[in-house]
Parts: C-alpha cells; sequence; structure tokens
C-alpha cells in the first residue's frame, strides 16, 4: 500500500511539474520574452534618440547615421542599429517631414500577452513598430 501512494505521489508531482512547465512556457520561452523585451527597449531608445534628433538637427538618413543627441541629459549609452541577437538590423524609415518610425521583429506575439505600450503597433509578421514625430521646438 505505502508502494502505491508513493508512486502516485511521485506522478502527481510530474503532473505539476509538467503542468506548471506548459502554462509557463518554459526556459526557452522565457529567454525569448527577455529578448523581447530587450528589442522593445531598443525601440524606445531609438524612437527618443530621432524624436530629439529631429528637433536638434533633422532626422538621419539611417540609424547608422544617427549620432548621439546634443540635447539628451539622459545617458543613452552604445545604442546599436541592429538586434543584438538575430544582427538584424532595426527598420528605420523616413514617414515625410518629421514623422518617422522604427520597427523590429519579435520572437514571440506580445500582442497576445498585452505586453505592448499602447505607442506601438503590430503588424504582420511579429514586427512592432513604433512611430514619431521629431517636430523642432518653438522659438517664442
Amino acid at each position: 500500500m505505502n508502494r502505491v501512494f508513493l508512486i502516485g505521489f511521485c506522478a502527481l508531482i510530474a503532473a505539476a511539474i509538467g503542468g506548471g512547465l506548459w502554462v509557463v512556457g518554459g526556459p526557452n520561452h522565457a529567454r525569448l520574452m527577455t529578448q523581447d523585451a530587450d528589442r522593445l527597449a531598443a525601440l524606445v531608445d531609438w524612437h527618443n534618440r530621432l524624436r530629439c534628433l529631429g528637433r536638434s538637427q533633422g532626422l538621419p538618413d539611417s540609424l547608422e547615421a544617427a549620432e548621439t543627441c546634443p540635447d539628451t541629459v539622459v545617458f543613452e549609452g552604445d545604442l546599436s542599429p541592429f538586434d543584438a541577437v538575430t544582427g538584424v538590423p532595426y527598420v528605420y524609415t523616413r514617414l515625410g517631414g518629421p514623422a518617422f518610425e522604427v520597427c523590429a521583429t519579435l520572437a514571440l506575439d506580445l500582442q497576445e500577452t498585452g505586453r505592448l505600450r499602447a505607442d506601438m503597433e503590430m503588424r504582420a509578421g511579429n514586427v512592432v513598430c513604433l512611430a514619431g514625430i521629431a517636430a523642432p521646438d518653438r522659438k517664442e
């Protein structure tokens, strides 16, 4: 009787561990979520840098040509125009005038989990974009 109880208890523990991994997605899913969080943070950093550059000296032609913004008070650090995991460049598009957008391809569909900021747009193929306007400061 004790042996049956032990086997049942072990099966219950194994089912609980398996269920927990199924619910949270396991270590690979967690790694992909961390990588996507880094990509989203990079989009926000690029958005802020491009808005600052657009106000002070005009939008750059490419992310590679974007310098550190001279008007920034916060330390920006080294901001790469390339995804740190895949090496694929972030997509920067000038939309006309002071408008622009910067996009990245995510590993997971974060729209289902609700982890996107309200100003980010999810597109087909897990591409997420953040648009901005780099209007010059008003001189009064």
